[in-house]
């Protein structure tokens, strides 16, 4: 079979979009159970786990607002791939993203109600959680199909190249190890099959990843 003409292997951006899912859940959760008696240090590692799940949030929009999504306009119709209302998700998203940011920070200040902040923090994460739901949901009902459907695999592996080039390796390190977790065993094969070198960053960076995530364990 062409390559030009074989499927787009969708693995990677359904890894991203299951480990968003569960960790947007996680976060808040976590959040909910914490205490005064937590200020410090168990706050202190949910916000270096939330600045990293932000970032690659971040991040993957900014590769299908500058990457993908022009690609895939171009071939069926912004309409038709729903890019405006896709691209206006990514918007509203920001804001949310940033008020949780600074929710968190205010729940180590001392002289501030942390009852009140944690409500507030709370109460933006489950925000986070009903945006990113809908606009994932959207995402996966039209984009994704036409993908699946109008572009070739070569193009796709192509876009996919150039959004690993333009991330930062320092992002990959948490990234390939966050993915890597949240896939099943088949999930990870297929992925790390599609790209070995993977596997490697897999390995080197599992210990570190997996003492960030340790802040989102039930205590």
């Amino acid at each position: 079979m062409s390559t030009d003409r074989a499927t787009p292997d969708l693995t990677f951006v359904n890894l991203i979009h299951q480990a968003l899912r569960v960790d947007g859940v996680r976060l808040r959760v976590t959040v909910a159970a914490l205490g005064p008696d937590d200020a410090q240090d168990r706050v202190s590692g949910v916000r270096d786990f939330y600045d990293k799940y932000q970032e690659q949030l971040i991040a993957h929009h900014t590769h299908e607002d500058e990457l993908f999504f022009p690609a895939l306009a171009a071939r069926v119709g912004a309409e038709r791939m729903h890019l405006a209302e896709l691209t206006a998700q990514h918007h509203q998203l920001d804001g949310v993203l940033q008020s949780v940011e600074e929710g968190l920070a205010a729940l180590t200040d001392p002289n501030t109600d942390f009852s009140a902040n944690r409500t507030r923090v709370v109460d933006d994460l489950s925000a986070m959680v009903e945006h990113l739901t809908t606009h994932l949901d959207l995402e996966e009902r039209t984009a994704l199909p036409l993908f699946a459907g109008n572009m070739p695999g070569s193009e796709y592996t192509e876009l996919e190249s150039r959004s690993r080039e333009a991330t930062p390796r320092a992002q990959s390190g948490f990234l390939i190890p966050w993915l890597a977790e949240h896939a099943s065993s088949d999930q990870r094969k297929a992925w790390f099959h599609s790209a070995p070198p993977l596997r490697i960053v897999y390995r080197l960076n599992r210990r570190s990843y997996r003492r960030l995530d340790a802040a989102l364990a039930p205590a």
